[in-house]
């Protein structure tokens, strides 16, 4: 990764622990900090598993829990700020570090902060936090309610690491970049590659990734399912199809920005308006509906020179670049170190 061009840090510049992890955000923030020189370090959770039911469960639960919860204690101690990725990990680790900076990514305040079990522990997170930022526009809605002080940082991507766009040259292939979910837009998702299946008649692959509880409704509409695959295997898979179809939940998560940082073609079939008051321009996508999806992904497949693969690329760097996204989260972090 390219260094980013700034200054030595002050020698009382604010040392952070990350604890968690979501879309690669905590890594790809940590990497932006140290190449700038700062001390910033990850504490991963202890484990991803969720269900812990009976007694050799809970045993297992708590051999992991008790040496993470002391790692996490020492480093609360030895940092100045704890940046929690997830409101969902705050019930985990606020016996070990009751003070800190929650960050917000997507269901952890979309659909837990609404459920029955968690829902009140979502809610303490957001209120007990010495600051909240959330990751997409769509957030508004579930976090200003209970933190109307929360900031907008976007989902950073480390620009210099994602391939250029390189368009197959031999067999097309329009990529579905998201799990097949109902929170990524599965109904709108299979109407797009039945549209897709129908309109390239075998002149183009229509891939997606084996994904999701909703593969089969994919593989019913005729999508080639493709394994999932590493971060770099992927950011080359992404650079290497003719269009990337962006999911149709109305934002932009890591892999379409992703796909944009390459210069691929990204359409999406939904309205990406939350953009408008957050980001400094808009996006530079087709956000449409389904029929003009699968009519601008047919006409990439017959001539995908007719793509400027720049203007995305520029629009990523700038809005979306680690860079960027960090000076954010160092303004958070400055204004809660002031205030206490």
């Amino acid at each position: 990764m390219t260094r980013s061009p700034h200054p030595s840090p002050a020698p009382d510049a604010a040392s952070v622990l990350q604890v968690g992890e979501a879309a690669l955000t905590a890594a790809t923030l940590e990497a932006e900090a140290r190449s700038r020189g700062l001390r910033w370090d990850h504490l991963p959770l202890a484990s991803n598993r969720r269900e812990w039911s009976g007694v050799l469960g809970q045993a297992q639960r708590a051999a992991l829990g008790v040496p993470w919860l002391a790692r996490l204690a020492v480093g609360a101690r030895t940092h100045d700020i704890v940046h929690v990725h997830s409101a969902t990990t705050v019930r985990h680790s606020r016996v070990a570090a009751p003070r800190y900076v929650l960050h917000c990514h997507g269901s952890d305040v979309r659909s837990a902060q609404y459920d029955s079990a968690a829902g009140a522990s979502v809610r303490r997170a957001l209120a007990e936090a010495e600051a909240v930022v959330f990751s997409t526009p769509d957030l508004v809605e579930h976090v200003l309610p209970h933190r109307p002080d929360a900031t907008y940082v976007p989902v950073p991507v480390s620009t210099d690491a994602v391939p250029a766009w390189r368009p197959p040259l031999q067999r097309p292939r329009v990529a579905f970049a998201s799990r097949w979910e109902d929170v990524k837009g599965l109904r709108t998702q299979v109407d797009v590659a039945r549209g897709l299946v129908a309109a390239l008649a075998g002149r183009a692959e229509v891939v997606g990734l084996d994904w999701g509880p909703g593969t089969d409704a994919a593989r019913a509409a005729g999508v080639r399912l493709a394994p999932r695959m590493g971060h770099d295997d992927y950011l080359r898979w992404l650079a290497t199809s003719t269009a990337v179809v962006g999911q149709a939940a109305g934002i932009l998560s890591a892999s379409e920005l992703e796909a944009m940082a390459a210069g691929t073609p990204l359409l999406v079939p939904s309205s990406l308006g939350g953009y408008a008051g957050l980001a400094g321009s808009p996006p530079p996508v087709l956000a449409a509906d389904v029929d003009a999806v699968v009519e601008a992904a047919v006409a990439y497949v017959d001539d995908p020179q007719r793509h400027d693969p720049q203007p995305a690329r520029a629009w990523v760097r700038r809005e979306h670049g680690a860079g960027t996204v960090l000076d954010r989260v160092l303004e958070v972090h400055t204004r809660v170190l002031a205030a206490r």
